[in-house]
């Protein structure tokens, strides 16, 4: 069969870096030696909507595979909802390719897989969680699609969802298909290109949706494995910097440093980013990293006390927050960025006293080694913690329109949570001032504040 996939368009004013559709390539790796495939990322394209016509004319697919990875920008500044963009890119699909079957997947489809196939009749099937074995077995099963496990079809006018299947064993699986799209506007990009050396969560973050379609266990894939996709995507691709998409990098510890020691062993020179837990961190894991070409060590504490941090299900602490700055401080060439929550559901003096305590730190021991620092609103995602105790405590209803980004918010407009980023917001801009004075270029120092919303 001829197969287009692609990825869901974002907008031209998206606010984010472009990042290579890492989820396609892996399908595509399954499904490349039985079809006829095309492979397009209209993000990538300055006229996306006319050339996704142009596609479906020239190469006729009789399935189209569209991944919907993200809902919206997930900040509370400069929100943007990628769903009309999506909504959009079908309804094209359907008009230019009326007897093709429709398949939605990806994360953001998974979250709202239910909204989303009641409001839009154009789908065809919606594919849950992974679809390295869904997606090859509706290939083979269309005339007898509910025995599929995953997969979202609808039956006399209703929704119906099939058995949930075993989440696949990811260190089996193929190595992504990058070759099947044009890479030439990612190798423009820096850290565009994504690197995933493990799957699911095994923490339990209480406003997180990760594990509702991933799963609550790691599963790793072996280092060997990791850096051979490095090696083969540098030395075949001309890819010189890559981004992990783990949820977490250095969790286990042990497998993350056993990559990064094999990354140097094998003398690549390459550069990269991560997603760091502040526990486990220390100043021989940091070095180790920076040697193998590590440029951010990127830290979400998201709380800045114990109580906050508690309350949002972390099982870490500021002491060891603290620790990673004191780290950063020791090892030449560390670089970190810190996130943060501001106004929560519980805790929240003490987690804005904390804010105002933890962040002058991090930017008076690392004045030249914090790419920034965020703060931002909580995203309210379905299916998880937070979204069953706001339910329970009346604050949001299960009418209430979530694909549409909402942010948790107290009520009190006077809550010091409300002023927080903007006093943050001016203690940023005089630090800056002060870096100037001391001749450190704006590339060096490049600290963001997010502003209240």
């Amino acid at each position: 069969m001829k197969i287009l996939l692609c990825q869901s368009y974002l907008g031209a004013n998206k606010g984010e870096p472009l990042v290579f559709p890492l989820g396609l390539a892996c399908l595509a790796s399954m499904v490349k030696e039985s079809h006829e495939l095309y492979c397009w990322d209209p993000n990538t394209s300055k006229n996306p909507m006319e050339e996704l016509s142009t596609i479906l004319e020239k190469f006729d697919p009789e399935i189209v595979g569209v991944s919907l990875r993200n809902i919206d920008s997930a900040f509370s500044f400069n929100v943007h909802s990628y769903y009309p963009h999506f909504m959009a890119m079908i309804k094209t699909i359907k008009e230019k390719a009326p007897s093709c079957k429709l398949i939605a997947g990806g994360s953001g489809f998974s979250l709202f897989s239910d909204y989303i196939m009641k409001r839009n009749p154009e789908i065809d099937y919606g594919i849950l969680a992974e679809g390295e074995t869904s997606f090859p077995q509706l290939m083979k099963n269309l005339d007898r699609p509910e025995k599929i496990e995953n997969l979202v079809l609808r039956k006399n006018d209703k929704i119906f969802y099939t058995e949930q299947g075993k989440q696949v064993d990811f260190d089996l699986l193929p190595p992504p298909s990058r070759e099947l799209f044009d890479l030439t506007k990612y190798k423009e990009n820096p850290y565009s290109i994504g690197i995933q050396s493990k799957r699911g969560c095994s923490f339990n973050c209480t406003f997180c949706s990760n594990t509702f379609f991933m799963g609550r266990t790691f599963r790793l894939r072996s280092p060997k494995k990791v850096v051979d996709e490095i090696e083969e995507a540098k030395y075949k691709h001309a890819i010189n910097s890559f981004y992990f998409v783990d949820s977490v990098f250095n969790f286990p510890l042990d497998h993350a440093r056993k990559i990064c020691r094999e990354i140097i062993r094998r003398n690549l020179d390459i550069t990269w980013q991560a997603d760091f837990r502040p526990e486990p961190m220390n100043a021989g894991f940091m070095k180790e990293a920076v040697q193998a070409g590590c440029q951010l060590f990127s830290f979400s504490p998201d709380g800045a006390s114990d109580e906050s941090l508690r309350s949002l299900g972390k099982d870490f602490t500021v002491e060891d927050i603290e620790k990673t700055i004191n780290a950063a401080r020791q090892v030449e060439g560390a670089r970190v960025a810190y996130s943060f929550f501001y106004d929560l559901p519980a805790n929240n003096k003490e987690n804005a006293l904390g804010l105002l305590r933890l962040i002058p730190e991090i930017l008076v021991k690392c004045p030249f080694k914090t790419q920034f620092v965020s703060l931002t609103r909580i995203r309210i995602y379905p299916h998880t913690v937070l979204y069953k105790t706001l339910l329970d405590q009346g604050k949001i209803s299960q009418e209430d329109d979530l694909i549409n980004p909402v942010h948790y918010g107290s009520k009190r407009p006077t809550s010091i949570s409300n002023f927080l980023p903007h006093v943050l917001r001016g203690s940023s801009i005089i630090f800056q001032k002060i870096c100037r004075t001391l001749a450190v270029s704006k590339k060096e120092k490049n600290l963001r504040i997010a502003p209240a919303s």
